[in-house]
């Protein structure tokens, strides 16, 4: 993996508080107590991706 390809931007959740987080051998996922998830997963290509997803309600 390049490591320009990878970047990690902390400062977004810096002092957010985790409430859940699920480990698998294929992803890691934390959800935080304002409703924010972080998935770190490897897609099909054995590739390390993220992705975020806030829920409204």
């Amino acid at each position: 993996m390049n490591v320009k390809e990878f970047e990690v931007t902390p400062e977004k959740i810096k002092g957010r508080k985790v409430e859940d987080i699920v480990v698998t051998d294929m992803a890691v996922v934390m959800k935080f107590t304002d409703g924010t998830f972080l998935d770190i997963y490897l897609d099909q290509n054995g590739a390390l991706k993220t992705s975020t997803n806030k829920i409204e309600g």
